[in-house]
């Protein structure tokens, strides 16, 4: 069930890697860039929207997928009742769908706060840019992990080092747009504690219990 999810998967961001690639080869480009700029996405039109909302499907998808199977690996469980699996698998993905629109509204209201609105879409268009990469990158330890049962902690180990990379980039790239040196170190502080350190805690923690929670049940 799984396999047949993500061949679909693959097979929908290939035709969008295709018919969208002039619209990511913009982004990178305002990636390497950054400089204050009408975004791209101002006059949203049926591709850029679809691209957008596959893009961000397919990373929170894909976190999902390594989650669930580490969880599972971890715990010493496969997962053998399907409707055990099922129902963690959407309540973790619903988890991380839930977190990555409570951090979009807090960002918003932090940029808000802090900055410019042009800077903000800014911010936005680089961050997104980067999760869409990372989302790509993903599928390297998926597959790893769904086809190498005894060499997962490599698999692990990959998708560690691509998270701790995506989230020290786009921190790099937030304090480099929006950064200004009146706000001194408190705002740093702020930012690292209240969008990125807390969050994380926070979904391990509710993770964990959903997940102790269904597998306690079921057993």
């Amino acid at each position: 069930m799984l396999t047949l999810a993500l061949i679909v998967l693959l097979a929908i961001f290939a035709y969008a890697f295709h018919t969208c690639y002039p619209l990511l080869e913009k982004m990178v480009h305002g990636l390497i860039s950054l400089k204050e700029r009408q975004s791209l996405f101002d006059s949203a039109t049926r591709k850029s929207v679809f691209f957008n909302v596959l893009m961000s499907f397919q990373s929170i998808f894909l976190c999902t997928v390594i989650l669930f199977l580490v969880f599972g690996r971890m715990g010493e469980n496969d997962y053998q009742d399907f409707y055990q699996a099922l129902t963690l698998f959407f309540l973790f993905l619903f988890a991380l769908v839930l977190t990555y629109l409570i951090k979009r509204l807090l960002y918003f209201i932090y940029c808000n706060v802090f900055t410019s609105k042009g800077k903000y879409k800014l911010w936005n268009e680089t961050y997104h840019t980067l999760f869409y990469f990372y989302g790509i990158l993903l599928y390297l330890p998926v597959l790893w992990l769904m086809h190498d049962r005894e060499h997962y902690i490599g698999a692990i180990l990959l998708f560690v080092f691509l998270f701790i990379s995506f989230k020290i980039s786009s921190i790099y790239m937030k304090i480099r747009i929006i950064y200004d040196k009146n706000i001194g170190f408190l705002y740093l502080f702020l930012y690292l504690c209240a969008l990125e350190i807390v969050p994380l805690l926070f979904l391990y923690e509710s993770l964990t219990y959903l997940h102790n929670v269904i597998v306690s049940s079921i057993l």
